[in-house]
């Protein structure tokens, strides 16, 4: 989880490049928009909220938008299809709420700083979330098509 909203846009920013190979240029063709501007937006955090859903998509990454949830106070988490969990999920979510009670011990401890704990919370929280989700929509399962 992202600390700030320029961590964030650096995050989406190398996932963009990383996985799709898309640098500012690209990713400016690509949002109709000049490599200028879309570098001035990245530098004041002034990207207009109308672009965000494109950068998100274009990026391949979510970090943006999970960095102001979380500054308003909100737990974002992925729609579940209502799959069947098997062994694995479980055991990643257990996991994870440990790493989350872990690093609450650790803050509480002095040992770790709030950012970084709020992260491993936010983590765990939309995990756990997640799980409900599916646990609520096991009786309407979707179809699940290839990648």
């Amino acid at each position: 989880m992202p600390t700030s909203l320029r961590a964030a846009f650096e995050m989406d920013k190398a996932t963009a490049l990383s996985k799709h190979r898309r640098n500012v240029e690209r990713l400016a063709e690509l949002m109709s928009t000049t490599p200028a501007t879309l570098y001035k937006w990245l530098e004041t955090d002034g990207m207009p909220a109308n672009r965000l859903l494109a950068w998100e998509h274009l990026t391949g990454s979510d970090a943006v938008v999970r960095y102001l949830a979380a500054a308003a106070h909100k737990v974002v988490i992925e729609i579940p299809t209502g799959r069947k969990t098997d062994p694995d999920d479980v055991h990643v979510l257990q996991a994870t709420l440990h790493g989350a009670v872990g690093a609450l011990l650790a803050f509480m401890a002095g040992e770790m700083n709030r950012d970084d704990c709020l992260a491993k919370l936010g983590t765990g929280l939309e995990s756990l979330s997640w799980h409900r989700e599916n646990v609520r929509k096991a009786d309407q399962p979707e179809l699940e098509f290839p990648e």
